[in-house]
């Protein structure tokens, strides 16, 4: 019998390898980030097309390569960090394993420009799928230029495995900001498909967050600073204004190096028990120096996972110093009456706003009193959802959400209710509806209730002249971060059929001229925040299209919430437009909206626990 096993050719071992090393197009921005940091740069440059399918390239003033490194580098195992199995336990570079480099030239096509800082001339270097094509004597700049076009070209399976450009760029800004926040004396700047981005120069580490995160981010950054014989932690934790539902801007470092430890995150989570709620994360941005032989970081490919040898007194460290910091400071909202009317004069987007507004006249028949005005509390609903149209058309794709394999049988049983009338309902711990209709009881979330409405009804919405928009007096101004800005400015004609009057004002802003009625009671910079924080976290889940993704995220972003009183005609009003929805006792998500309990039930319930 013949021999079956054979040893694979270098070119399939780069390509398995390159699995791991090279998941999309921000690892391999990862990786030529660290190699630029490790060769000395202090200046880096990063420009990216297509979401980074296309075209990726990194350009720094680090020491360059002579000719014979240049071609060697992209060797597999090539790498001048170590030469020693000793010096696994003493690595304070980004790089060692000789990987990276090798990996991505395999499912790419590659052009490298080198030369030393002491040469007249550099190297240029063309490879294609792993193959050298030629190397040649260069004229160029000193440092060295890393260009990485069509991205899995050679892997169509992998290359379809990829998401949309919008989602591959915004991974591509979460790999900058590792790389740029704990690297402030390092200019770097960013373009995406030729226009600038972001420009940071050199700074100290809180100038440098603020400028990645946005100069109008709510809340104070509060320092951290602990030095033990373990461990020295530094760097900053947000206040609890600053707490966000999605993750994401949480950042640990060791050694300079971006690791995920989840251990060490419910360290800085528990720190905040009774300051934000349970269903939001803290902001962070922690640095850990600890000597190299206590830690191991050639645990996976991607060098993000990395074991600790005291990891519980590490906790028990962080936990503590966390707690101190923010005990060190009294954290109380203020109002800010400049804030309220828009009347600030810290940048020159607000000042260019306010002379817009200068000329007002005063409406002499106006009588304050002559209406009803319920202080604190939302009034009819009817007038929430004035202007609606419910014909399904153009930017949505008239396609009917999917609820469940159930729905159709759902709706039959309300079929007969949809008229329903109740005898009896209050409200109890202002979050749920107690309803009683001859022997039947339901229990009602309101804030779920309210979802449901909402979806059904921006789920319908066809075009913005059909909306009812509730023009600001004063308009807002709204400042993202960067990577949050793009994702705006791509959605904003969706975002305008929602009934959100806004439009790009300057660089990462937006102006809010109005928001839909649903809206009308609440801050504007916050419902537009807190629609992109929503839209972010469902777009995690694959299956849930645009259209539905603005609908889940809008319902739950203006919907009434939980401790919010109604009165009498506001619950009657919720529950019959509740009953009114094609799927009443189901959220999108699957979660019941009510349990419903008839007296047989009731009966049982009873006699099987007493």
């Amino acid at each position: 019998m013949p021999d079956i096993i054979n040893l694979l050719p270098e070119k399939i071992t780069n390509q398995i390898a390159a699995g791991e090393v090279v998941q999309r197009p921000a690892s391999v921005v990862k990786e030529l980030f660290e190699n630029s940091i490790d060769a000395g740069a202090d200046k880096i440059q990063l420009i990216i097309k297509d979401g980074g399918t296309t075209f990726i390239q990194i350009k720094d003033n680090g020491t360059g390569m002579s000719d014979t490194d240049a071609r060697m580098c992209w060797e597999r195992h090539a790498t001048s960090k170590i030469k020693l199995a000793e010096d696994l336990f003493k690595i304070l570079t980004f790089g060692f394993r000789g990987e990276a480099l090798a990996s991505i030239a395999s499912v790419s096509q590659v052009e490298m420009k080198t030369k030393r800082h002491n040469e007249t001339l550099g190297t240029e270097i063309k490879i294609e799928a792993g193959d050298l094509k030629y190397q040649e004597p260069v004229n160029t700049s000193s440092g060295t230029v890393i260009t990485v076009k069509n991205l899995f070209f050679n892997i169509p399976a992998r290359k379809n495995f990829l998401k949309s450009q919008n989602i591959e760029s915004r991974h591509i800004f979460d790999e900058f900001y590792r790389v740029a926040i704990p690297n402030p004396d390092i200019e770097f700047e960013f373009f995406n498909n030729d226009n600038e981005i972001l420009k940071l120069p050199k700074s100290d580490l809180k100038t440098r967050i603020m400028n990645v995160l946005g100069k109008n981010s709510k809340g104070e950054l509060l320092p951290v600073n602990e030095n033990t014989e373990i461990i020295k932690i530094s760097g900053f934790v947000g206040s609890p204004e600053m707490a966000k539902k999605q993750r994401g801007e949480q950042y640990f470092f060791v050694n300079g190096r971006f690791i995920k430890e989840p251990y060490f995150n419910h360290a800085v989570q528990t720190a905040f028990e009774g300051l934000i709620p349970s269903d939001c994360y803290p902001f962070y941005v922690l640095f850990f120096e600890i000597a190299p032989s206590k830690i191991d970081v050639n645990v996976h490919p991607t060098k993000t996972e990395v074991k600790f040898e005291d990891s519980k007194y590490i906790y028990s460290i962080l936990l503590s110093v966390i707690r101190k910091s923010i005990g060190k400071y009294t954290i109380t909202p203020e109002i800010d009456d400049n804030r309220i009317f828009n009347f600030e004069t810290q940048t020159n987007n607000e000042q260019e706003l306010i002379s817009k507004f200068t000329d007002f006249r005063a409406k002499t028949t106006f009588n304050p009193f002559s209406t009803e005005i319920k202080t604190g509390r939302k009034q009819k609903f009817d007038k929430f959802y004035e202007g609606f149209n419910t014909d399904l058309n153009e930017i949505f794709n008239s396609q009917k959400i999917e609820i469940g394999k159930n729905e159709s049988h759902e709706q039959k049983l309300f079929e007969n209710e949809i008229q329903i009338e109740f005898d009896n309902f209050f409200q109890l711990h202002g979050g749920f509806i107690i309803a009683s209709k001859s022997d039947e009881l339901y229990i009602i979330n309101q804030q779920s209730a309210h979802e449901r409405i909402l979806y059904e009804k921006f789920s319908k919405q066809n075009n913005s002249q059909n909306i009812a928009i509730q023009t600001l007096l004063f308009p807002r101004i709204s400042e993202f971060n960067n990577a949050d800005f793009e994702l705006v400015y791509s959605l904003l004609d969706e975002i305008k059929i929602l009934g959100f009057d806004i439009s790009p004002f300057g660089k990462n802003t937006f102006i809010i001229n109005g928001v839909p009625t649903v809206n009308d009671k609440s801050n504007p910079q916050v419902s537009l925040e807190g629609l992109i924080e929503n839209y972010k976290i469902n777009e995690q889940k694959p299956e849930i299209s645009k259209r539905e993704n603005l609908a889940l995220s809008m319902s739950k972003n203006a919907s009434i919430k939980m401790n919010e009183i109604l009165d009498k005609s506001e619950i009657e009003e919720l529950l019959k437009d509740l009953f009114l929805c094609e799927q009443p006792n189901y959220l999108p998500n699957g979660k019941p909206i009510f349990i419903k309990f008839n007296k047989n039930n009731l009966l049982d319930f009873l006699t099987k626990r007493f």
